[in-house]
């Protein structure tokens, strides 16, 4: 019976001390809030311009930043990086935190990002 009582006890703390943890790293730190969503930018060839933006959600809401334009020399938007157009379509805002899958077809740049603000 001892065993039992002992064994239930260490699951209990190990749970109690699960729990703390989990409810720590939810809260931990509120003034953050983290967007996740996808990067647009296509380019205007006839008046060498560039439009950008990001549109996703956070926290289950949806958010969009921009849209931004503008003036671009279409061989510096070829090479132009999905880094670079986050960094002008988010401002002193938000923060770039993540890139994946990014493409840039020389009209076109889409990407999808994770950005942070901190509120």
């Amino acid at each position: 019976m001892c065993k039992k009582t002992k064994v239930r006890s260490l699951f209990l703390v190990l749970l109690l001390v699960a729990v703390s943890i989990g409810v720590t790293l939810v809260y931990a730190d509120s003034s953050v809030s983290t967007v996740s969503g996808r990067l647009g930018a296509t380019y205007d060839t006839e008046n060498g311009n560039v439009t950008a933006m990001i549109a996703g959600y956070c926290e289950g809401k949806a958010v969009t930043l921009g849209p931004v334009t503008w003036v671009l020399a279409h061989e510096q938007f070829s090479s132009i990086k999905a880094e670079d157009v986050a960094k002008v379509v988010c401002g002193k805002d938000f923060t770039l935190k993540k890139i994946t899958k990014s493409a840039n077809n020389g009209k076109e740049i889409v990407a999808d990002v994770l950005i942070v603000k901190l509120n």
